[in-house]
């Protein structure tokens, strides 16, 4: 089959890479030959092929295992390029806009913003002068703006057990703690994710207890006043997904997921469950436009909100 490819659509592609480094990933693993986008795989995987989450692709789980134990690595972790990959990239202009989203539901949260600071103390993030709140990494904006979500769809009770799919090195977790009192906190990612989680965390004084799982050591027993997943959830393959649903959001009695997979023209897409599947696997959802938009199909799928 001959391989077709104009070059404005090239251009388009790379266009959008810049804007989204993780979706220019995808790209480069999908539709480039094998023997070139071998390049960009080094060794670092956590589950067999079909249970990979786009994450485990290239070296982010190897740089991930490293930093949890490397002392010097752990320091600056935040803005080597090989975790910017995967997180830590929000755009200072993407930061502008999660700080006017704030600005508009949660003025509140301007007289807490020295408190959300704890965030850009480890690791050496990449910050940036913002007016009326002075240097912040972009990436813990995004977090203060979901959590400042959480409080529009949910209320300051957000419940007292929350789980996390796919949780970086725990900022969200650290950023909800400045402003929701939550009892029990469980972060479901990669062993080696967690152990970096752990380090991080540890480095702080926490209001909330936590507890770091993988998938696997969850009986299904467990019961959640809300689940969240920053577009973790939508980057697993489709197996993966059914199985969070069955043992981890079907017992959660509120959800709010970031999606960026499950509509035809969404970042990522093949093995994984459209928006469809979702609403016959799910509890009753309702899906918001996600604001400010940072891919094209991006969305966000609440239930149980008021």
């Amino acid at each position: 089959m001959t391989r077709r490819n104009s070059g404005k659509s090239l251009r388009d592609k790379i266009l959008k890479g810049i804007k989204d480094p993780r979706a220019a990933a995808y790209y480069l693993r999908n539709t480039l030959p094998n023997s070139i986008a071998s390049r960009f795989k080094k060794p670092g995987f956590v589950g067999i092929p079909e249970n990979r989450s786009e994450s485990e692709f290239g070296d982010y789980v190897s740089f991930v295992a490293k930093a949890a134990t490397d002392a010097d690595t752990f320091s600056k972790f935040k803005s080597h390029r090989r975790y910017r990959a995967v997180l830590e990239h929000v755009s200072p202009e993407q930061g502008s806009e999660y700080l006017a989203v704030i600005e508009e539901q949660s003025p509140d949260f301007f007289d807490r913003f020295d408190l959300f600071k704890i965030n850009d103390l480890i690791g050496a993030p990449i910050t940036h002068l913002y007016s009326g709140v002075g240097e912040f990494s972009p990436t813990t904006l995004r977090y203060v703006k979901v959590a400042s979500d959480l409080r529009k769809y949910f209320g300051s009770d957000i419940g007292k057990k929350i789980a996390e799919i796919g949780v970086g090195y725990g900022g969200q977790l650290l950023v909800n703690d400045q402003v929701f009192k939550v009892t029990e906190h469980h972060l479901y990612d990669l062993p080696p994710v967690l152990d970096l989680v752990e380090r991080y965390l540890e480095a702080h004084i926490l209001n909330c207890s936590y507890k770091t799982m993988t998938l696997n050591r969850n009986s299904a027993d467990e019961r959640y006043d809300l689940a969240i997943s920053n577009y973790a959830f939508s980057e697993l393959p489709s197996q993966l997904q059914c199985k969070y649903i069955e043992k981890i959001l079907t017992k959660s009695s509120r959800g709010y997921l970031t999606m960026n997979s499950g509509l035809q023209g969404s970042a990522f897409r093949g093995n994984k469950l459209s928006l469809d599947d979702l609403r016959l696997k799910l509890p009753p959802f309702e899906v918001f436009e996600e604001v400010p938009l940072t891919a094209a199909n991006n969305y966000i799928i609440v239930w149980g909100h008021r």
